[in-house]
């Protein structure tokens, strides 16, 4: 098994350089919301779960907690996140505590796939932007529908590449491979939302200053911070104009849960959220 810091810096998109893991806090000082939006997971709640005001929300790489304390705040649901860089789970319990929610949410430091073994059923498990900590996206899923609740959901946010791309990735699925992996698992897709990259300059921007400030204050380590910086550039680029960032909806398939609950009626609905651009 791979270290929790090899495991952060997969999630994070660093190429395997753990070297630069005790700085991302000081290189994303500037930003709450990390990668996963929170209004349109708030939506796609309020949309496939019925009684979301009673929810239990699993927050797996939470980051700094504003998924979760958001969706506290507006849905009056119960949040349990999870990451496993300490000073992000600080702002966690501090933004908890400033909106007023800090009673609704738990934020912890640990490792997901040791942490994930632990732990209950939830109404909703959120995975977001983390990439394949797990594995691959039926490891994933067969991992994450322990602790997923009969009618439960599970939301992913995450991008691919569309199937007419000629673009190749060793670490991004096409389309196609990543439906085939879902039923697989034995779960169904019921939403797929596409995500813009917004303000990816200005974001950029940012965190150059910040590379740029270590970078004097660590003159040693100008390398790690030029080539982390280079990544970045190379991320944004792939992802305005390689792949299609996403928010995908997965239920467990209506036979499976059926058969679970053969007593019941079970009703699904499967209305879509209308997508910001067309695949």
């Amino acid at each position: 098994m791979k270290t929790l810091k090899e495991s952060i810096a997969i999630a994070m998109d660093l190429n395997k350089d753990v070297a630069i893991v005790p700085f991302l806090p000081y290189i994303w000082q500037d930003f709450w919301e990390m990668g996963t939006p929170s209004e349109v997971v708030i939506d796609l709640i309020k949309l496939h779960h019925k009684n979301y005001s009673k929810c239990n929300i699993l927050d797996l790489g939470c980051g700094k907690g504003a998924v979760s304390v958001k969706l506290a705040s507006a849905l009056k649901c119960n949040c349990h996140g999870i990451d496993g860089i300490d000073e992000f789970i600080e702002v966690s319990i501090a933004k908890a505590e400033e909106y007023g929610v800090a009673n609704s949410c738990r934020f912890e430091v640990g490792d997901l796939r040791i942490k994930i073994k632990e732990l209950d059923k939830y109404d909703v498990i959120i995975l977001g932007a983390i990439g394949q900590v797990f594995g691959t996206y039926y490891k994933t899923l067969k991992t994450l529908s322990k602790h997923l609740k009969i009618d439960g959901i599970i939301i992913i946010a995450d991008c691919y590449i569309e199937d007419s791309s000629t673009f190749k990735h060793p670490e991004i699925l096409s389309y196609q491979e990543i439906i085939k992996e879902i039923n697989q698992a034995k779960m169904e897709l019921i939403d797929d939302v596409i995500s813009e990259q917004s303000n990816s300059s200005e974001k950029f921007e940012n965190l150059e200053k910040r590379c740029q400030e270590l970078i004097r204050k660590f003159p040693e380590k100008t390398s790690l911070f030029e080539n982390y910086l280079q990544s970045q550039a190379n991320e944004y680029e792939i992802l305005e104009n390689k792949v299609t960032r996403s928010l995908m909806v997965l239920k467990r398939k209506r036979d499976i849960v059926q058969r679970k609950l053969p007593k019941l009626n079970v009703k699904f609905c499967l209305e879509r959220v209308p997508k910001t651009s067309t695949r």
